[in-house]
């Protein structure tokens, strides 16, 4: 699996609903148990990058990023703020094995086997190219993609399309049955309650 898989981190949105936790505040830089959440999703991809190097898409706070592996930014061909769908066809761009496995930063608690029950499914629908995760709903930001989505995400960019299901459902993704995690792994920390929740519950740290 290592050796047709890349790690990837999506980690360049606004933030908004962080916004009072400071100005300027960046999500993958939240601090949770000691590390930041980027730190925690980054150790959860470490198998997948000791044959190619983790890619990061940020869009601030380059050098804190470059830390955990490869930075890579929203492409200049899209003006303006597109969305999560910028940083994927960043990283796809990026990537240089058959697959992407892409993970939130706002979601810490994603074991290593989310990515293995992907690539398990992956092996039983050989002709899909994108497959997300289920789990009580639907999680359209924690993928399985081939990088020949590619060519097909960047037309849908152009167009001025920015659903991410919308997208998926253009690629007839599968969505992959997660139900045998805890509804914990799935956990998004988007708002400052979110952040105090999980830091007084007691999740161990695997850093």
């Amino acid at each position: 699996m290592q050796h047709h898989l890349t790690g990837a981190i999506l980690t360049g949105g606004m933030a908004r609903r962080l916004q009072p936790l400071g100005k300027n505040i960046d999500k993958g830089l939240v601090d949770l148990h000691g590390k930041p959440l980027v730190a925690w999703v980054a150790a959860t991809l470490a198998p997948l990058s000791q044959q190619q190097p983790l890619l990061i898409s940020a869009n601030r706070y380059l050098q804190c990023y470059a830390h955990y592996g490869q930075v890579v930014q929203d492409p200049t061909i899209f003006s303006g703020y597109q969305g999560p769908l910028a940083g994927l066809y960043a990283l796809l761009s990026a990537c240089t094995t058959d697959w992407l496995m892409v993970l939130p930063v706002d979601t810490p608690f994603v074991p290593f086997s989310v990515v293995q029950r992907f690539w398990q499914t992956r092996s039983r629908y050989p002709l899909q190219r994108a497959f997300f995760a289920r789990h009580e709903r639907d999680h359209p930001l924690c993928l399985l993609l081939h990088r020949s989505c590619a060519p097909h995400l960047a037309t849908y960019l152009q167009q001025g399309q920015r659903r991410v299901f919308g997208w998926l459902q253009q690629q007839e993704a599968v969505a992959v049955d997660m139900h045998q995690f805890d509804a914990t792994v799935f956990l998004n920390l988007n708002t400052p309650e979110d952040l105090e929740n999980a830091r007084q519950q007691a999740f161990s740290s695997r850093l």
